[in-house]
């Protein structure tokens, strides 16, 4: 059951802290879209007021999301996951919450200008970055999101803001992303921190 009005209510209320995150203003928003009620209310309330500003969804493995942003078909390369993988999410990815393989309502009402594809493996890093630097304990689709953010300043002049959003806490993903069992069991790197931040520069480098 898709909930229309959530579009609206985040409209209201996400849209006006991302607003207030800066005197001179947002020049990006970027997150990533369960059914996508946040990105297209914040898009739509973020656009009437800064109609220069870019709105960027961040998608996870597996989604048909990023190629229907960037080349409007709903399609995700390599299908949908093997039956051999059903541990993982739906969509391929260790990300909770987040991908989709159909364009709901909420989400055909966003204004999107753009998406950047994450993978688990950068969205391990990033969590185990902010967890050790910025003393941040996050879930799957906050990791996603900063990855995201960062990927996408490359493409932002110097000296632009870009917004995110910190949606889940790690408390809620204690026995799978924040298990090291679960993820080494997944094919990916358990990071020591040194390896964390040494790929998170990367993203923000390219």
């Amino acid at each position: 059951v898709e909930i229309l009005h959530q579009a609206a209510a985040h409209a209201a209320g996400r849209a006006a802290g991302a607003a207030g995150a800066s005197s001179d203003g947002v020049d990006a928003f970027v997150m990533s879209a369960g059914t996508g009620g946040t990105i297209a209310g914040v898009s739509r309330c973020l656009k009437r007021a800064r109609p220069g500003v870019k709105v960027v969804l961040a998608d996870p493995p597996g989604s048909s999301l990023y190629h229907w942003v960037k080349h409007g078909v709903c399609w995700a390369a390599g299908g949908k996951q093997a039956e051999r993988k059903v541990k993982k999410h739906r969509y391929d990815t260790i990300a909770e919450g987040i991908g989709l393989d159909r364009i709901t309502a909420n989400l055909a009402e966003a204004q999107l200008d753009d998406a950047v594809a994450v993978t688990d493996q950068e969205a391990v890093f990033m969590a185990h970055y902010l967890m050790q630097r910025e003393g941040l304990f996050v879930g799957s689709s906050s990791a996603m999101n900063v990855v995201a953010t960062l990927k996408y300043a490359r493409e932002m002049p110097p000296g632009s803001t870009l917004v995110t959003v910190l949606c889940d806490s790690g408390q809620r993903h204690v026995t799978r992303f924040w298990s090291r069992e679960f993820i080494e069991g997944q094919d990916l790197r358990w990071p020591a921190f040194e390896e964390a931040e040494a790929q998170v520069a990367g993203f923000a480098a390219g």
